[in-house]
């Protein structure tokens, strides 16, 4: 698209788009004004607007308005949703992509979908059903069933033809997946391959039988990591008997991605899985973060009883009270440095739950080079201000022993947490953080009572 038509396009939104949709022409003049830009590029430029607005103009475009309200979040879906007359509705839903249309539907009232899926085409809504059957996470959740399939038997020109006839109804033909009578499959094809091919040549004689494919029940986070480790753009879902139900395009795993690489920093920070923070409540946002807190403070609570226990140390030596808060933030971060490792290494296949001893003994390693380290700035802090070689060794012992603690257990829990079948990422910075603020203070207040009371 030229900069020039940009330009023009841009000025509109406000006021003047406005004007535009309160003329009788108005569907016209959009179709002109948006006729070279993308559907995202549509939907950057009006997601501003009213809803009422926005439902006018995705009306006013056909098939590629409804590219553009697929864009939409689905909360502004649903409203813009609601601005349709019924039939719309049901148009809307008949044309959608099925996987986009099947997540959307989950999001709508019941009632709502009661009253418009019996005026839905007979296909549709039994593509519906078939889809709302997969459970959330797998791949039958994500899987889109506009492919394109063929038979064995028949030559490359005549696979050509079909695909011209079909390619506007199909989410990518660069696939051509071969299927038996049953639909079960037995290899595919690339558009590439078919367009180079002799024209009298069979399918079966150039098909690929060695298949990478996933199962309808395979999690999403497999499904990603396939297409990601074999550079794919669509990888077949089949069922237990190996028939053909669905494909997954390389859009949808990349939004599979982003989720959970968005749910695992939210787990990661405690704040609560939060989908859309601007649309979200306050008070529904305070609810998720205060469970986590409220966890946290009692773990918290047990630090200042643990200080309370070694009040007698504190006493008899007031100067260490001034290097809590330094083995407790060294502590902290320590244990979130080797987490947030272990984690994303955990998220990528990395790392292996196999690995665990080699992680202990590694973290172990690394705990004691950097404890050493930092023991010893401790220990030059502890001489040169307060003078004192018996709170110097203290602090060195205990940043090498708190450190230690500190990484290894950061590397070990979320291992742990995967083995036991939970999400690692649960193993939040904030919970180990207070978990190592604990073990710090009793190391610290060990080591002081044999130092320094035993002098």
């Amino acid at each position: 698209m030229s900069e020039r038509k940009r330009k023009h396009a841009v000025p509109l939104i406000g006021p003047d788009l406005q004007e535009i949709l309160s003329k009788e022409d108005y569907a016209t003049k959009l179709k002109e004004i948006f006729n070279d830009l993308h559907p995202y590029d549509i939907f950057s430029l009006i997601e501003d607007l009213p809803s009422e607005d926005i439902a006018k103009i995705i009306s006013a475009l056909g098939k590629k308005g409804i590219e553009v309200f697929e864009y939409f979040p689905d909360e502004e879906k649903k409203d813009i949703f609601y601005c349709f007359s019924r039939q719309k509705m049901v148009d809307l839903l008949e044309e959608m992509s099925p996987d986009d249309r099947v997540d959307f539907v989950k999001k709508l009232p019941e009632d709502l979908v009661e009253d418009i899926f019996p005026l839905i085409a007979q296909a549709e809504r039994n593509d519906i059903k078939k889809l709302l059957q997969y459970k959330e996470g797998t791949a039958g959740a994500i899987m889109t069933t506009e492919y394109a399939n063929i038979p064995p038997d028949i030559t490359v020109e005549q696979a050509l033809q079909y695909l011209r006839r079909v390619a506007p109804d199909r989410e990518t033909i660069y696939y051509i997946y071969v299927t038996d009578k049953d639909r079960r499959l037995l290899g595919l094809v690339t558009l590439r391959e078919l367009i180079i091919a002799k024209k009298g040549a069979k399918i079966e004689e150039i098909m690929h039988r060695d298949l990478v494919k996933v199962r309808v029940n395979d999690s999403s986070e497999e499904v990603a990591k396939k297409v990601r480790d074999y550079d794919f753009l669509a990888i077949p879902v089949v069922d237990d008997d190996d028939r053909l139900v669905g494909i997954i395009t390389v859009d949808d795993v990349i939004d599979v991605i982003e989720e959970e690489d968005t749910e695992d920093m939210l787990a990661y920070g405690a704040s609560g899985i939060v989908h859309n923070y601007t649309q979200e409540s306050t008070i529904g946002i305070a609810k998720k973060r205060i469970m986590w807190l409220l966890i946290l403070v009692f773990v918290q609570f047990i630090s200042g009883a643990v200080l309370q226990m070694h009040s007698a140390e504190l006493q008899a030596m007031i100067a260490l009270a001034f290097f809590i808060p330094v083995l407790s933030g060294m502590g902290g971060n320590a244990g979130a440095q080797s987490s947030t490792t272990i984690i994303r290494g955990l998220a990528t296949g990395e790392i292996e739950e196999s690995d665990f001893w080699k992680i202990f003994f590694k973290e172990v390693q690394i705990g004691l080079l950097v404890g050493v380290v930092l023991g010893l700035i401790g220990f030059g802090r502890a001489m040169i201000i307060q003078g004192d070689v018996r709170l110097g060794v203290t602090v060195f012992l205990s940043m090498i022993a708190v450190i230690t603690a500190a990484t290894t257990a950061g590397a070990i829990l979320p291992v742990t947490f995967k083995k036991l079948g939970l999400d690692p990422a649960l193993m939040s910075g904030p919970f180990i953080a207070s978990v190592v603020d604990i073990v710090s203070i009793l190391i610290y207040f060990e080591i002081a009572r044999i130092v320094i009371m035993g002098w």
